[in-house]
């Protein structure tokens, strides 16, 4: 870039993309409420543990193998592995480990949102660029508040029901994160997020139907990119400052609308990454609240199989019009499928008192006894759970016997809802449970330990070898 281009590229006029990017600048760890630090490692934890917990799964090796035949620089650490790869490439595997068994935190708002997708992009770039816990901490909570504010104030209706996976508003939470871990200043980073988004947005239709594997890619694809359009900016590159506002720009053509006010607000002390929910289930989000009730129908006793003449699933109107409820999950094929199937979830929590990986093994889904129970349940829409939403997505679970009599158990707020967390040992259990097998007992301790004290860490690139298996 010549010195008169850049000269230009400077003084381009502030924009949306410019204040989104200051956001993300401007947050300082210092000034951080202790509840949000404490989250925020609560989180990264999660994630992790939900990482490990895909190691071993075709997409985790697909996306190794990718990564070592396209080779790049030793710039960021593969989780449980210990090798290094470029940032970009980091992000990618990362992230989709992290995706893969659809356990990790998530967010409603007129969109979802499975916000911990940016820890890919903050391990890789924090490691690379020698940055602090706490400038780490810092990244990420801006880049909660960016991609939440989107899933709140972008699409119209939503971007999900005009075609475009959630995943899309990653690409400027990346972006500003990467930015701000790669030291760019306020013009440079609104570039990055322009080159972003001006390429990563994702179709809904990768989780429809029967769900593919590059379903777990569909926030780490668009990570990877945003490290990428950070680092070209870096270099000098620009993008069109302009996308967000401009006539056919990205709130036309892409979210039909975005209520530009509410998404620019300076921070006023309402942080959005306290609002987000983190799974005790690997299910899809909307299933946690009748899981949790189906579980607990079971642990009083179920009535004999042949006594129970249909299961009422109740679930807010929202739930019913997505593709967890389309009859073609009734019968999954495989355990992407199954995730994401009201039918499946209930019937299989309700006949195991369990939803856990054993729970989405083949053997377990050509059960009979599970197959018999799925042609009973129905889903019904229920309005008291509607005036929750989209703050909970709660749920309940009715058994109607044969006799009249009926059962039931309903759980206005989902397990894992900042009104029903989870607590410190049940976080603990589950981060463990998928960390053990990777890296070994003691290992997954330290680093279970380092995550809590992540803000003691000068540099990152001391912290990343607890990653891997010692």
């Amino acid at each position: 870039m010549t010195a008169a281009a850049d000269s230009r590229a400077t003084r381009a006029p502030a924009g949306v993309l410019q204040t989104l990017a200051g956001i993300a600048l401007d947050l300082r760890y210092e000034q951080l409420p202790a509840d949000v630090v404490r989250y925020a490692k609560r989180l990264v934890l999660d994630t992790l543990g939900c990482a490990y917990g895909a190691m071993n799964s075709e997409v985790s090796v697909a996306l190794r193998r990718f990564a070592d035949e396209a080779g790049g620089a030793p710039q960021a650490t593969l989780l449980g592995t210990g090798r290094k790869t470029s940032a970009a490439l980091a992000t990618l595997v990362n992230g989709g480990l992290l995706r893969y068994l659809d356990c990790n935190d998530y967010y409603f708002g007129r969109d979802p949102a499975h916000p911990s997708g940016n820890l890919a992009v903050a391990l890789a770039l924090a490691e690379s660029e020698r940055r602090s816990g706490k400038d780490l901490i810092a990244a990420l909570v801006a880049a909660y508040e960016i991609h939440l504010r989107l899933a709140d104030h972008a699409g119209e209706p939503s971007l999900w029901r005009r075609g475009w996976h959630h995943g899309t508003n990653a690409q400027f939470s990346g972006a500003a994160l990467a930015a701000r871990l790669a030291g760019l200043d306020n013009v440079r980073a609104a570039h990055a997020l322009a080159i972003a988004g001006s390429h990563q947005n994702t179709l809904a239709h990768l989780q429809s139907g029967a769900i593919s594997m590059i379903k777990a890619t569909a926030e780490a694809w668009v990570a990877k990119a945003a490290v990428e359009a950070t680092l070209l900016a870096r270099l000098g590159m620009t993008g069109p400052l302009s996308l967000m506002e401009s006539p056919g720009g990205w709130a036309e053509t892409v979210a039909g609308a975005v209520d530009v006010s509410a998404l620019t607000l300076p921070l006023n002390g309402r942080y959005r990454l306290l609002e987000t929910s983190i799974k005790p289930y690997p299910v899809v989000a909307t299933a946690l609240a009748p899981v949790r009730a189906a579980i607990a129908l079971h642990r009083e006793g179920l009535p004999a199989a042949g006594t129970v003449e249909r299961v009422v699933v109740r679930l807010p109107s929202f739930a019913l019009r997505t593709p967890s409820a389309h009859p073609d999950r009734r019968y999954p094929a495989g355990m992407e499928s199954a995730q994401h199937s009201f039918y499946y979830c209930t019937a299989v929590a309700l006949l195991d008192g369990a939803c856990g990986e054993a729970q989405f093994q083949p053997r377990k889904l050509a059960d009979p006894a599970l197959r018999d129970l799925l042609g009973k349940i129905e889903l019904h829409e229920d309005g008291d759970l509607d005036r929750n939403w989209p703050q909970a997505a709660g749920g309940g679970v009715e058994l109607h016997l044969r006799d009249g009599a009926v059962r039931r158990h309903l759980c206005p707020y989902p397990p894992g809802h900042p009104q029903l967390p989870m607590s410190d040992r049940e976080l603990a259990d589950k981060f463990l449970g998928y960390a053990m097998p990777v890296l070994g007992r003691s290992r997954a301790l330290a680093l279970h330990d380092a995550v809590l004290q992540l803000d003691a860490y000068d540099d990152l690139a001391h912290f990343t070898p607890l990653l891997s298996p010692a």
